[in-house]
C-alpha cells in the first residue's frame, strides 16, 4: 500500500496542504469540525509525519516530552528534578525535557499524546501516572517513538515503577505489628471513568494493603477508604474529616497517594484533638524532601525517586539510540522509613 504524504491528506478531506499542517501541528485557528475532519483521516490512514521531513524544517529540535496531571504537584517536582539532574550527569538532553500538563483531564491528555505524535517533535516520551488507551501506544511503537510510564505499566511501552505491591504490603504489616487494628486507607483512583480515574500504582499498593490485612484478619471495608484526585494536603485535610464524619474511628491510616495527603490527614487529626501517633499512626508514600521535617516526622514508604528519574530518562535514550529493541520494564523495590508519626 503507498504511503500517504500531506498532500494526499489535503486531497481526502478537501482542503488546503497548510491546513492539514496546521492541525498536524496544533495551530488554534482551525475550526473545530475541519479539525476533527482532518484528524479522523489520519487516524483511519495510520498516517504519520515524516519525522526528518520535520527536522529539517523545525531545525534540530529534538528534544524528550515529559507529561504529568499536574507540574507543580510535589511528587511531580521530584521526578523531573531527578530527570534533569540525570540529563546533567549523563551529558544527554541538557535543556531539552519539554514539559506538558494535563491538568488531570483526559481529554488534555490525548490531545497532548496526539500532539506529540502527529505534529511536534520529540524524540521520546516519558508519561508520569498517565493510562491512555491502548491504542495509543501502539501507534507510538509503530512511529518507532519511545513512551517510558512512571506508575503504570501496559504492553508497548516501557516502564519504571516502584513495587507497589509489596510497598502496600509491608506499610499495613508494619502497622498491624504495632498493634492497629482500625487502619484506614487513602489512595489514588481504582476505576477509570470516576472522579478519582485509575492509578495502576494505587491499584497495587491496595491489593498489597488488602493481603496483609486479610493475612492477619484485620477488618477492612468501603467505609476504611477514601480516594484522591488532586494528591494535595488540602485534599488529605477533607479526606480525614470525611472518615471522622462517618463515624470512623480509626487507629492508623496509611496514605498511599503521598507524603503530601499525609500532611493533610495529620493536620485535620490535630485539629479533631488527636495526639500522633498515640491516637493515630500515619505513614505516607514516597519519602518526599519534606518528610523527615514535619511534626512529627513522617514515617513513609520511600520509592528512591533520583533513580525512578534517571532509569526514566537512560530508557528514554538508550531507545531513542537503537540500543533497546525489546520493552524494558524496571521494577524497584521500595524501602520503609521508620519515623515518629507511627
Amino acid at each position: 500500500m503507498k504511503k500517504l504524504v500531506i498532500k494526499d491528506i489535503a486531497e481526502l478531506a478537501g482542503v488546503s496542504r497548510s491546513t492539514v499542517s496546521k492541525v498536524i501541528n496544533n495551530y488554534s485557528d482551525i475550526s473545530v469540525e475541519t479539525k476533527k475532519k482532518i484528524e479522523k483521516i489520519i487516524s483511519r490512514h495510520n498516517y504519520f509525519p515524516s519525522r526528518s521531513a520535520q527536522m529539517l524544517r523545525k531545525g534540530n529540535s529534538d528534544n524528550i516530552a515529559f507529561m504529568s496531571g499536574r507540574i507543580a504537584s510535589h511528587f511531580t517536582v521530584e521526578i523531573l528534578s531527578a530527570i534533569e539532574k540525570r540529563t546533567f550527569a549523563t551529558g544527554k538532553y541538557v535543556h531539552r525535557i519539554i514539559p506538558y500538563s494535563t491538568n488531570y483531564d483526559r481529554e488534555v491528555m490525548y490531545e497532548i499524546f496526539r500532539k506529540l505524535l502527529y505534529g511536534r517533535e520529540s524524540s521520546a516520551v516519558i508519561a508520569l501516572a498517565m493510562n491512555p488507551d491502548p491504542g495509543i501506544l501502539l501507534k507510538y511503537k509503530k512511529t518507532g517513538i519511545p513512551l517510558i510510564l512512571i506508575e503504570n505499566y501496559m504492553k508497548n511501552a516501557h516502564s519504571v515503577n516502584t513495587d507497589n505491591h509489596m510497598a502496600g504490603f509491608m506499610a499495613a504489616q508494619y502497622l498491624i505489628k504495632k498493634g492497629r487494628k482500625r487502619i484506614g486507607l487513602i489512595c489514588g483512583g481504582l476505576k477509570e471513568g470516576t472522579k478519582a480515574g485509575y492509578s495502576y500504582a494505587a491499584v497495587e499498593r491496595k491489593a498489597g494493603f488488602d493481603e496483609a490485612l486479610k493475612i492477619s484478619g484485620i477488618k477492612t471495608g468501603s467505609q476504611y477508604m477514601e480516594l484522591v484526585s488532586y494528591y494535595t494536603i488540602e485534599e488529605g485535610y477533607e479526606l480525614f474529616n470525611r472518615f471522622i464524619e462517618k463515624g470512623v474511628k480509626l487507629d492508623a491510616v496509611f496514605c498511599a497517594s503521598g507524603d503530601m495527603t499525609a500532611v493533610g490527614v495529620m493536620e485535620s487529626a490535630k485539629k479533631h484533638g488527636m495526639k500522633i501517633p498515640d491516637d493515630l499512626a500515619v505513614i505516607g508514600f514516597d519519602d518526599s524532601t519534606t518528610a523527615a521535617f514535619l511534626n512529627p516526622p513522617l514515617t513513609t514508604v520511600r520509592q528512591p525517586i533520583e533513580r525512578i528519574g534517571a532509569e526514566a530518562l537512560d530508557t528514554a535514550v538508550a531507545a531513542i539510540d537503537g540500543k533497546i529493541k525489546e520493552f524494558r520494564h524496571i521494577l524497584i523495590e521500595p524501602e520503609l522509613i521508620i519515623r515518629k508519626s507511627a
